[in-house]
């Protein structure tokens, strides 16, 4: 089968994403990085290669000619997942991410009829990748391999052989870079090396080893893996620590040898690792390796994924030479630079920024070697580095070095000179030593950029910290309030760079930033508020709810590893006084879906993106927890709450209530609890004794103890008394119940109790509230820690400060007080299962009836009800992995979603519309991946059940339908989750994704804002 029959039958003909080899010679693939578009045209040359969100996630190859070298550069380019290859048995499918053990040729995961997984609705739904997910596991990758590789070899070295760790980053650093020079095929006859064998050779004897290492030094100059360093504060020459036994263990490594590592011995890679092509991704992680585990939770220095890289430099250096098509310099600062991934990608950007300004004859020798010098010149006059780690600095230097490389023929290289870049570009420093000679030396310059991932810690020596000196005298100097809480090292990061002259600062921060609560009264927000105040924010990228997929989760410990802590990227500027009030803040939430848990393409759909005046965020600090997971609807319910009473409001009140913890076992405390050993029951929090409406009571467990830390007010276990878990649920409710005898608890439950027998109602409402959707949504959209960093939520600032209605007419008390008894029935097993399912039928209407008892107490409406339903059935199983399959659905032919989601329509046109003449009426068309809905104003009545015509038709025809309403980049708004909207002659319509997210009636109450927004400026226009 011919590539354009096979592309006809995938339904990829003529889509947009799809592109051809000969595309790669012009314009219509600069959305490529550098890096992709140079591999993809010299390279691997695919016939024909299709993009998702500007990723060549397929790659097509029509009979190629050498199929085992291309496999192992298609495995070596690591970013290509589904590979077509046409072979004699015709097209299959291979995993571009796993080289099997033969190390020839990649696993093949399609042929036959299974090729049709790739059909174009498949890829762009993510359906495809739902299904082949496991198949694309980083374990396969080739990066996986080599970091193991690299770290084996690394530990073996300074844990077995006893090297210094310096001097074993160095070792592997140069020999990296040997590599690449024999990859690159760069003329090494000159140190008489013809092939990668003549290398491995010299690693023989250690003498030639290192009288070669210095002559390659020497050549090349700059500040590649010095040879001569300190060690303690002692000079030493690299080669009288380097041992024969270690040079052996580098040649093992190259060479494909095994490699002992956790017990067992794993085969090495690096002899089919092609490192002309070192992806900087590798690089980072390399680094990562070096500073070493140890280090990095006491740095909390983390290496960059590429794909937050990638985002920043579309959003920084892309856009600035956009809008300055004549310039080529981009001076870029990163204050923390790690491996310098920030800095190495501008720098590629400016040399192709050049090369487009400045066209170079390369068979001109003299302005070829212009060319060269000027490579140079480039990297020196705009890229900067600071670092307090040397490792860091040296594999920064590195990566810049092949850098420069990349962009030479390999027959230049040798004798090509690097410049000095330590102590003139780059500073083996603290940020935050202001008499470091690195502050004359960039204060003189103007960045364009900022840019880094400062380090994420708050754990630090006792002794006050240099960040936390400078944020004291910074305090003092303005004599502003500014505060640093909880020791946390990247809000310094933040204010800091206001002492040098740049355009604009985009760092990584950790989202708690947004969040935290402060531990001191009259402290929340401070550092927010001081920053809103004094820096102007472009966007807010928020990255907590794909938080554990971002930087990757340690799965061995139970606890949340620090890399894995949720992450926000901070574009902003220096402001006047005036200026953020009207500034207008973008903000961005990114959502789990199949693409970025896959492949980490940073898919934004529609309805994450909102546009807030920075104003809002000064005024209203809890917007910022709204923005995560809410929208502007939401922001308005949740203000309409809060003018109500907070729980604590009412609680706090020390004449009508008292409220604690429970007991403190622990401690150093020895407390006697006598009138605490009367009480007979107690809950076994351990073992779900506190649940929803029910108490599982077992004997005091105070029997067993004569003291305790901190035993608390016996009147706090006299009943009634209202029981509420420190944590939430899996629904993210809380856990509450009213125990009606006296009861022991510990301080994992806080206790609740009306000291007037008039409030006790009261105790009935918080039971019912905390155990509500209600209580979730509010939850979700305000608790700091939820869907943020940890499912936890504190008393006083999150669970208390859900506001409170009261209504002593309700019915609560009631419902409650026979649910619990229903419960307590449900939980005993002397009855027939029959019988238990009528009474759980009876348990489940009773709480649908507490539920709505509930929202007419705080008089939800409609559009209300449909908010908090969203957040339950939507938001809510999203951050829960295992649930949200229902959330990304299809939904089935004339589901009452899609009827609740058009009524929303209905309800409000019908009122406009239906007079003589002008009636309203909806046509839902329906396939199996796409949904359009057509808003019809008619001259009569609908003779419709509920004004609704119901078609279904074919994914391609009703694709075309939409198509022929003059909308392109289909594929792009599909795959992205945006909808299609548009105005015809006598109706205007909405298309998107056959998705069950995508349709709740949450969502139609903001579509229709939209469009209510278009007709007032259609009208004002007519």
């Amino acid at each position: 089968m011919e590539l354009s029959s096979l592309l006809e039958q995938l339904n990829l003909s003529e889509k947009d994403g799809l592109y051809f080899y000969d595309d790669l010679s012009i314009n219509t693939t600069d959305f490529l990085s550098i890096r992709t578009k140079e591999t993809l045209q010299h390279s691997l040359r695919p016939n024909a290669f299709f993009c998702i969100n500007n990723e060549p996630l397929i790659l097509f190859f029509d009979n190629p000619n050498d199929l085992t070298d291309l496999q192992r550069q298609i495995w070596n380019f690591n970013q290509s997942p589904a590979i077509f290859i046409n072979t004699t048995k015709g097209w299959i499918v291979k995993n571009g991410f796993n080289l099997l053990e033969n190390k020839c040729e990649l696993e093949e995961i399609a042929s036959g009829n299974s090729i049709y997984d790739f059909e174009y609705f498949k890829i762009i739904t993510g359906s495809t990748w739902e299904d082949y997910k496991l198949k694309f596991e980083q374990k396969n990758r080739v990066d996986f391999y080599l970091l193991n590789n690299i770290e084996a070899v690394r530990y073996n070295l300074i844990n077995k052989e006893n090297l210094h760790s310096k001097a074993a980053n160095s070792l592997i650093g140069r020999v990296i870079f040997i590599r690449y020079l024999i990859d690159r095929n760069v003329e090494l006859n000159v140190y008489g090396i013809t092939q990668k064998e003549d290398f491995y050779n010299i690693l023989d004897d250690r003498d030639k080893t290192y009288n070669f290492f210095q002559q390659v030094k020497d050549d090349f100059n700059g500040n590649l893996f010095p040879l001569n360093y300190q060690i303690d504060k002692t000079e030493v020459n690299e080669k009288d620590i380097v041992n024969p036994i270690h040079l052996l263990k580098i040649k093992e490594l190259l060479q494909g040898g095994k490699i002992f590592s956790d017990g067992t011995y794993q085969p090495s890679l690096f002899d089919i690792y092609d490192f002309s092509i070192i992806p900087i991704e590798f690089v980072s992680n390399v680094y990562e390796k070096f500073i070493g585990k140890e280090n990095q939770a006491d740095t909390g220095a983390y290496y960059t994924p590429l794909f937050l890289v990638d985002y920043i430099q579309k959003e920084t250096i892309s856009r600035y030479f956009k809008d300055n098509p004549n310039k080529y310099n981009c001076k870029v600062l990163d204050p923390a630079c790690g491996s310098g991934v920030f800095l190495v990608e501008t720098l590629r950007q400016i040399i192709s920024k050049y090369l487009q300004i400045h066209p170079i004859n390369t068979e001109d020798e003299i302005e070829y070697n212009y060319y060269k010098d000027k490579l140079k010149i480039l990297l020196t006059d705009n890229i900067f580095g600071i670092d307090k780690d040397e490792n860091a600095i040296s594999v920064a230097v590195f990566s810049l070095y092949i850098t420069l490389l990349d962009n030479l023929k390999p027959k230049s290289i040798v004798g090509f000179e690097f410049p000095l870049l330590e102590n003139t570009n780059f500073f083996t420093a603290d940020f935050f030593e202001t008499k470091h000679a690195f502050n004359s030396n960039l204060s003189k310059q103007h960045f364009n950029f900022i840019i880094g991932n400062p380090p994420w810690a708050t754990k630090h020596p006792k002794e006050k910290q240099p960040f936390e000196k400078y944020i004291e005298n910074r305090s003092s100097n303005e004599k502003s309030e500014i505060e640093i809480e909880n020791r946390e090292i990247a809000e310094a990061f933040l204010v800091r760079v206001s002492d040098f002259n740049f355009d604009e600062t985009v760092f990584i921060v950790v989202s708690k930033i947004l969040y935290k609560l402060s531990r001191k009264k009259n402290k929340k927000g401070i550092f927010r508020k001081y920053f809103l105040q004094n820096f102007k924010l472009r966007q807010v990228f928020e990255l907590s709810s794909v938080r554990h997929t971002v930087f990757g989760a340690d799965k061995k410990k139970k606890s949340e590893d620090k890399g894995t802590a949720p992450a926000t990227i901070l574009f902003y500027s220096k402001s006047m006084k005036e200026e953020p009030k009207d500034n207008i803040i973008k903000h961005i939430s990114l959502k789990p879906n199949v693409f970025f848990d896959t492949f980490k393409l940073l898919v934004i759909e529609k309805y994450d993106t909102k546009e807030i005046l920075q104003q809002y965020f000064i005024d209203e600090d809890w917007i910022w927890k709204v923005l995560v997971y809410g929208n502007v609807l939401d922001y308005y319910f949740i203000k309409r709450l809060k003018q109500n009473k907070s729980i604590f409001d009412y609680i706090s009140d020390k004449k009508n209530f008292i409220f604690g913890k429970g007991i403190s076992v622990g401690g150093g405390d020895k407390n006697p609890i006598i009138e605490h050993k009367k009480i007979k029951h107690s809950i076994n929090s351990k073992m779900k004794g506190l649940m929803p409406y029910y108490i599982n009571y077992t004997d005091n467990f105070l029997n067993s103890l004569d003291y305790v830390h901190r035993p608390r007010k016996i009147d706090l276990y006299k009943n009634p008394v209202l029981l509420v878990g420190k944590g939430v649920s899996n629904k993210f409710k809380a856990k509450a119940a009213l125990s009606l005898v006296d009861v022991i608890y510990t301080d994992a439950i806080t206790g609740i109790k009306s000291l007037k027998a008039d409030n006790d109602y009261l105790l009935h409402i918080l039971e019912a509230l905390f155990n509500s959707n209600l209580f979730s949504y509010f939850l979700v959209n305000t608790n700091s820690s939820i869907g943020i960093e940890r499912e936890q939520s504190h008393d006083k600032d999150d669970k208390f400060s859900i506001p409170l209605i009261l209504n002593s007419n309700s019915k609560i008390s009631e419902y409650t007080k026979e649910l619990k008894s229903l419960i307590s029935k449900s939980e005993s097993n002397d009855f027939f299962n029959i019988e238990k399912q009528i009474i759980l039928q009876q348990i489940s209407h009773l709480q649908s009836q507490i539920e709505d008892e509930l929202l007419y107490i705080y008089n939800v409406s409609l559009q209300e009800k449909s908010l908090i339903d969203y957040t339950n059935n939507v938001t809510i199983p999203l951050l829960k992995a295992k649930e949200k399959k229902k959330v990304l659905a299809s939904i089935k032919f004339k589901d009452n979603l899609l009827i609740d989601y058009a009524n929303v329509f209905i309800n409000h046109f019908s009122r406009r519309f239906n007079y003589s003449g002008h009636y309203f009426e909806i046509e839902i068309i329906w396939s199996e991946y796409i949904i359009l809905m057509k808003f019809k104003i008619i001259p009569s009545p609908s003779k419709e059940h509920g004004a609704i015509i119901w078609n279904k038709e074919g994914n391609i025809k009703l694709l075309k339908s939409i198509a022929a309403l003059g909308f392109e980049n289909i594929s792009n708004n599909l795959y992205l989750q945006k909808d299609i909207k548009g105005f015809e002659e006598n109706f205007f319509y909405i298309a998107k994704p056959n998705q069950y997210k995508s349709w709740h009636p949450a969502l139609a109450y903001l579509d229709l804002n939209e469009f209510v927004d278009a007709l007032h400026n259609i009208d004002k226009i007519e």
